[in-house]
């Protein structure tokens, strides 16, 4: 049933197909002659991409030998096996859900309903990817560049003339290219968000308010949902607050806005109450009243099954408390963002996560000197965009922090925090160099003249 998993096909199959996208890509680029974002870095970002997609796939499949992406794969097509041998059928597994098919053909399915979720992906794929690992690879690799390209294309419409520093970052950043390119969760998730984002900054902020964009933010939105809710969970309450400051600040009056932000915010906190128990069950894991219980219960798994493995790292003791984890958030911080440090790493591989971390605080440091202490602190507080890069970044950041001793598995999950994050350093010094005031309300999506987005 398993041929071989990279074989000489492959070496027909790949290009032929970055070739065809790379031809279309071309067509939308010729196009929009206009659009500076799409002449400059489509097809090269593309081809980014690409490699670093066949790179993670040779890493896995000859340096690893093993991996969650290989073993997606391998149950996709082992469903397809099902089918073609009458013991299933292709709609019926589709539609299952993840406890039935473990019951019924012992298949693991990555070992939950979201990783379940990815091998269907991966199985509808490889109809047109001629069971094909390498080509699948290059399909999720499309998929979460697409998403990323919009995220890119949001955020340069509100930070228009550093498209060059945001590209560095978000579209040629390495660990978001090749941890974000495999048959994977990541990947996913990161078209979802990016597509969410971008759909949300053409409604609210662009005021194209169509059901193209409706359906796009719905759609980005409920494939969080399905694969990881918890990034969505910690990104959607400041979403939330910063579209409402923005709202509030188109009011004129300054009594009203103040009079107005309250009645909001404690509709929110009547909202959740009433619906309290649904978003527990949806959140699982993530669930309020199991976080921090389950944070501390991962950690002493991570612990104990891995041993003294090289990528392993430990913060000590967390008490699984409101308070317990106020008082970790910054090692788990330090640890997404800003390890392994570089004495840290033990093979080549971890040296590259080191050096990119280290890139990211040189960023913050850097950041964080230029604008001056106390600019940069008021300018998160005081501006909406920088406050929701940065609180949704440090946030997400300390929860798998805490939760994730293992260097290699937290570069993949650290991957949405990325281009936020930089985006919120890069918006610091933006907005007061190009003395913009401190929110982007009025300036947001506004390219200079002469171009389009």
């Amino acid at each position: 049933m398993y041929k071989e998993m990279i074989d000489w096909i492959d070496l027909f199959l790949v290009p032929a197909y970055v070739l065809f996208f790379v031809a279309i890509l071309w067509f939308i680029k010729r196009r929009h002659p206009q659009n500076e974002l799409y002449q400059r870095y489509l097809i090269k970002g593309f081809l980014f991409k690409m490699v670093c997609a066949v790179f993670y796939a040779f890493l896995l499949y000859y340096y690893y030998g093993f991996g969650d992406s290989l073993t997606y794969f391998k149950d996709a097509i082992y469903f397809k096996h099902l089918i073609r041998t009458g013991a299933d059928t292709f709609w019926h597994l589709m539609g299952d859900d993840y406890k039935s098919i473990r019951e019924t053909h012992n298949v693991i399915g990555g070992g939950s309903s979201q990783g379940l979720a990815v091998e269907k992906v991966a199985l509808l794929l490889s109809y047109i990817g001629f069971n094909r690992y390498l080509v699948v690879t290059v399909f999720f690799a499309i998929i979460a560049y697409s998403g990323v390209f919009k995220l890119f294309q949001a955020i340069c419409d509100i930070m228009p003339e550093w498209h060059k520093r945001l590209a560095i970052f978000i579209l040629f950043f390495p660990t978001m290219s090749v941890f974000g390119s495999g048959i994977l969760k990541d990947s996913l998730c990161m078209a979802g968000l990016g597509w969410m984002f971008y759909a949300g900054h053409k409604i609210f902020f662009k005021k194209q308010f169509s059901l193209k964009f409706l359906m796009i933010l719905f759609a980005g939105a409920t494939v969080l949902v399905i694969i990881k809710v918890y990034i969505l969970a910690a990104f959607i309450i400041p979403y939330i607050f910063y579209l409402m400051v923005n709202m509030l600040r188109k009011i004129p009056s300054k009594f009203i806005r103040r009079a107005v932000l309250p009645v909001l915010l404690g509709g929110l906190v009547i909202i959740y109450i009433l619906n309290a128990k649904y978003i527990d069950e949806s959140l699982g894991y993530y669930a309020v009243d199991k976080l921090f219980d389950n944070m501390k219960e991962q950690q002493y798994n991570y612990i104990n099954e891995s041993g003294d493995a090289g990528g392993m790292f430990d913060l000590g003791a967390f008490e699984p408390t409101l308070s317990g984890f106020f008082k970790k958030m910054p090692d788990g911080i330090v640890a997404t963002l800003y390890r392994p440090f570089p004495w840290e790493s033990k093979n080549i591989i971890m040296l590259l996560f080191s050096l990119e971390s280290l890139s990211l605080l040189c960023l913050t440091l850097y950041v964080f000197f230029k604008a001056r202490p106390r600019y940069f602190f008021s300018a998160i507080i005081s501006n909406p965009f920088t406050f929701l890069c940065i609180s949704f970044s440090l946030l997400f950041a300390a929860m798998i922090g805490l939760s994730t001793f293992n260097f290699g598995t937290l570069a993949r999950y650290r991957i949405p925090i990325i281009p936020f994050y930089v985006a919120g350093l890069f918006s610091i010094l933006y907005f007061e160099r190009n003395r913009v005031p401190k929110t982007p309300l009025h300036t947001a999506g506004q390219l200079p003249e002469g171009q389009t987005q």
